[in-house]
Parts: C-alpha cells; structure tokens; sequence
C-alpha cells in the first residue's frame, strides 16, 4: 500500500506505485523542483512492517511566454561615420523561458525605415541588437523613428501562460555630426584614350565635402606605380596626360587618384579619400605586320621550277580584328623566285627557274612586302633569306652548315668582334699618340745643323711647312741659285754649307750610268769626310722629320733596306727622257752592283 506523507497537494500516487499529477497548474517559472515523501507498507494494515522514501520532481521548460519589452522606449544616439553593420544599440526583452526555448523575433512595424536598420536577436542575454544596413548622414537624416515588435512564431499554445501575443515599443535614433572625408561621386572611373594623343583632357573625377561646411578640395595622383608619371590633374579634377602612350606597351593604365578636404586658409585636415581612376588605351593602326615568326628556308641547289620554298604569314602588333586581310607582294622582282598570295592572309614562296649557283650566291634576300587593311593601311618589308644547300638525290640537305655560319651569328662571337675591334683601336690611337709626341719632341729639340741640312737637301717645300722660322731663307735661296755665302753669326762657327749638288751630267752614249752614280758618291763622300765641322752625311736623323706639323714625317730612304725588294724597275726605261735618272738609280746592271 502506498500514500503520500509530504506534497499531495500537487501529486498523487496509485497503488500500483504510479505518481501523477493532481492538477494542470504546475507552472516551471514559479517553482521548478517538487519534493515528495512516499510511505509504503504491507498488505497486514496497521499491524505491517512500512518504509518511506523521498522523490524529487524537476519540471521541464516549455516555450509558454512570449517576451516583453523592458521599457516601451528606447533612445540611441550614433555618429553619422559608424561601419554599416556596427551594433548601435540594444533592445532588452524579458522572457522566462530557458535560452534554447526563446525565439524572439524582432520587426519595424512602423516608419519607413526597414531597409535601414536591422535586429538580430540574442537569445542568451534576452536583447535584440540594433545594427544599420546603410550609412547614416547626418546633413540628410538627423534623426530616426520607428515601432518595432517582438514576438516568439515557436510559442506551444497548449502552454500557453499568458494572454498577449505580442509586444511593441518604440525606437528613436538621433545622428550626431562629424567632421567626414570627401565623397567621390562613383566608386570608379573609366575613362578612354587613344594611343599616340596628348589630351589636354581625358576625363574628370569629381569629390565634396559631405558636412554642412562644404570646404574645397585639391585632387592629386598618387604615385604608386610607374605609370602615374604620365598623367597629371588639375584643381578641378580634370585628368590629362603628359607623354603619349603607345597600346602595344601601355593598354591600361590605373591610377589612384586622392581627393584632401581643405580648410579656409587653404591646409590641409587631415580628411582625403581615394578613388580608382582606369584608363584604357585605345588602339590605332601605327604598327605594320611582319612575319609571324623567324622563318630560316632552304632550297636545294639543284631544285626544280615551281617547288615550294616556304609559306609564310604575318602578324600585327595592332589589335587584330576578325577580318583583316594581309596583303603580300616583292619590293623588286627577283630573277630565282615567286611570290605568290593565297587571299587566306598567308603567301608562297617557289622557285622561278630552278638550278641555282651555289657557288655563286649560297644566300638569296628576298624583301617582302606585307601590308594590313587598316585605317591607314600600313605595309612592312620582312627581309626573307633563302639559304642554298647542297642536296642528296632524294632531296635530303647534305651541306648547310657554312651559310648558316655566314648568315647567323651568335651574341658571343658578336661580343668577342667588338671587343677585338675596340683592343685594336686602343692601340692604333695609343702608337699614334706616342708618335706625335715624339715627333714634337724632336722638332723642339732640333739643332741648327740639323735644320740646314735639311732644307739643303730637301729644298723649300712652300707655304706650310713650320720649320721655315728656325732658319734663314736667304741662306737657302743662294746657295740654291749658286750666289755667294754670307756670312755666319758670331756664334756660328761651323764650316760652310756643303757645296750645292750638282745634277750628274748625262753619260755619252755607251757610258754606264750607274758607274757615273758611283763616281759622284764618292766625291760627295770626300767631301763631306773632310767637312769636320758637319755631322756625317749620310746619318739618319738629316732626313728624319719635315717639321714638328708636317704630316710626311721622314723622307728618308736611308732608314730603309731595298736590296731586298723583289721589284723589277727596269720597266722605268719605258717611261720616256723624264724618268731616266731613275731608272739609271734603280735599274739593274748585271756587270756593276751599287754598294751605298
């Protein structure tokens, strides 16, 4: 048998043992947990044996409260410069229900405000956050108001606690002003341009000030990148550009361009926004087409009339548009091969006659024209070089390999050329230079001797020679015309000049001119031998230079060795009366040998 001691009041028991409710108004919020006493005892009454035993009863939450707004106002106050999507505010609600049984539901069910602001529910605080959707502006709105509502869609109505469905308040938001950056009109710019202009304009990008001050605002190009030094712009915001592009190098150009609001006395405050400014090159037809690629045809020697060498096709570096329509032709006509168009922007090159001469010609250069169907038309020569080669009989290059090596050349034999060629002009200009010095140098260091004998044997060589002022002309002049010496200076107590030569007469008929020669040498030799006030005669440094400027520099053909010569001059004798003195020096006897 089974009974309640303690909590009948709210629960019964069977006597099966079975605890049930004794009536429906067991609410969780107001009490949670029930505490229960059971007695048990055997079926002999009051004469049996018992026990009693303690129940604790929890009760199980249910969605059975809708919320309720804490207050039925609530006022925020924002700055016009919050994020979208920043919390502003909090609206709290009072639902006792457990966390995972609230589902509170928030909506602006007055004012024209819904596509502003947003209410996100917290279920574990019981609050709804107030967040906004777009940017406040305070020069616009100052000011928000609405009625929201909260309500729970989940609620059990079985459960139902309380009698309101739902529950309304209202909701006030005052923006508050501050000092914001300028507002560019787009969020981007595009602007075109056409390659090779220079345009004074381009296009203008245009920014206020938002606050009610409405200050002005200077515009700059930051320059991030190399291309921003192409453009500039204006205080009105006016781009332009200041070196022409060109598309196949340049075909965008994005530029970033900063806006910075300014104060009365015309300082910067500090506030500045940027935009993207993209500038597009347009393209114009200023590039002719050339070959699509590197073409390196060959032909054999012995080809026959008509065989195809190579077909070739072109490109442009302008935008090529769907129907262009290249056009190919010879700059002049050439006498081995045929070019020939096939409309489908692509041309063959054939062998006009066939049988070439290797030997002859191993590279022919054919100049092809190509030429677009743009506005203007433009036409490029490609410069195409047909190799010669040795063939098989079937056809097969057998030997190519030495008009490749002609034809091409490697970066590192063109490097090696010019650096042989620039060694061997260092040297060149380095002898020349050490000769010029020591020619001055001798020419300064010339001694009086020197100088007669000089111009005694080599005679006045007429306007321009510089050495004319170390010495007397009138000296020279007679001795030339056989007059009387005069006088030496005081200082000058050399001998007199040597007697003037005299022209060997001509030898009689069956006399022998070199032995006349030989006779002449000798007496000049005794003379000059007991002329002891004289350096030698036949020294070398006589004939050495015509002057410290005379670009003949020695004369002399003392310094010289002949005897080697492998040159015939006995062909002087055909040369008339005026040249057989010479060929009597130069001529060979074969009774007599000249030693000097």
């Amino acid at each position: 048998m089974y009974q309640l001691l303690k909590g009948e009041e709210h629960f019964s028991i069977r006597g099966s043992g079975l605890i049930v409710t004794a009536n429906k108004n067991l609410d969780r919020e107001k009490k949670a947990k029930y505490e229960i006493v059971v007695e048990a005892r055997d079926a002999q009454g009051l004469r049996g044996e018992s026990g009693t035993a303690t129940v604790l009863i929890s009760l199980q939450d249910v969605n059975d409260n809708f919320p309720i707004f804490t207050q039925s106002r609530y006022i925020f106050s924002v700055p016009e410069d919050i994020r979208v999507g920043s919390p502003l505010g909090s609206l709290f609600v009072e639902d006792p229900d457990e966390p995972q049984n609230r589902k509170t539901k928030y909506s602006i069910v007055q004012g024209e405000y819904r596509d502003t602001f947003t209410i996100e529910p917290d279920p574990t605080r019981n609050e709804g956050i107030i967040k906004p959707m777009k940017p406040l502006d305070y020069e616009h709105i100052r000011q928000y108001s609405f009625t929201i509502e909260a309500t729970d869609p989940t609620i059990d109505l079985r459960y139902l606690s309380s009698t309101s469905t739902k529950n309304i308040a209202r909701v006030i938001i005052n923006v508050t002003d501050v000092d914001e950056p300028p507002n560019f009109q787009k969020p981007f710019y595009h602007f075109q341009l056409r390659e090779n202009q220079k345009k004074p304009l381009i296009g203008s990008v245009l920014a206020v000030d938002p606050d009610a001050a409405k200050r002005s605002i200077r515009y700059s190009i930051r320059r991030t990148s190399d291309k921003g030094q192409f453009f500039g712009i204006t205080k009105q915001g006016n781009i332009y550009n200041e070196k022409e592009l060109d598309r196949e190098v340049y075909p965008w150009c994005n530029l970033t361009v900063e806006a910075k609001e300014l104060d009365s006395s015309g300082t910067p405050t500090g506030k500045e926004s940027i935009v993207q400014v993209h500038i597009e090159v347009m393209d114009e037809n200023d590039n002719a087409p050339e070959f699509a690629k590197p073409y390196e045809p060959k032909v054999c020697e012995n080809a026959a009339q008509g065989k195809l060498v190579v077909q070739i096709s072109a490109i442009d570096k302008d935008i090529t548009p769907r129907d262009v329509k290249f056009k190919y032709s010879l700059s002049t006509e050439d006498s081995n091969f045929t070019l020939t168009d096939n409309h489908d922007n692509t041309a063959n090159i054939t062998v006009k006659y066939g049988y070439f001469d290797r030997e002859r010609a191993k590279v022919h250069h054919l100049p092809v024209l190509i030429s677009d169907n743009g506005r203007p038309s433009l036409t490029g020569t490609s410069m195409l070089d047909v190799t010669v080669c040795k063939c098989n009989e079937r056809g097969e290059f057998t030997l190519c390999e030495e008009v490749a090596a002609q034809v091409g050349v490697s970066i590192q034999a063109l490097v090696a050329i010019f650096l042989c060629i620039l060694t061997i002009t260092v040297i060149t200009l380095l002898i020349i230079l050490r000769r010029r010095l020591r020619k001055q140098a001798r020419a300064h260091g010339k001694s009086v001797p020197e100088i007669h004998e000089q111009l005694v044997t080599y005679d006045e060589e007429g306007g321009g020679e510089m050495d004319t002022t170390s010495y007397d002309v009138s000296v020279l002049n007679s001795v030339r015309h056989g007059g009387t010496k005069p006088p030496r200076p005081a200082l000058d107590t050399r001998p007199s000049l040597y007697a003037q030569v005299q022209k060997p007469p001509r030898h009689a008929p069956g006399a022998h001119g070199p032995g006349e020669m030989a006779a002449m040498i000798e007496v000049k030799k005794d003379e000059a031998d007991h002329d002891g006030g004289g350096p030698p005669y036949d020294t070398l440094h006589i004939y050495g230079y015509e002057g410290a400027e005379s670009i003949a520099e020695s004369l002399s053909s003392l310094g010289t060795d002949s005897s080697d010569s492998d040159i015939d001059y006995d062909f002087l004798n055909d040369w008339g009366p005026r040249f057989k003195m010479l060929a009597e020096l130069y001529g060979s006897d074969p009774r007599e040998e000249l030693v000097y």
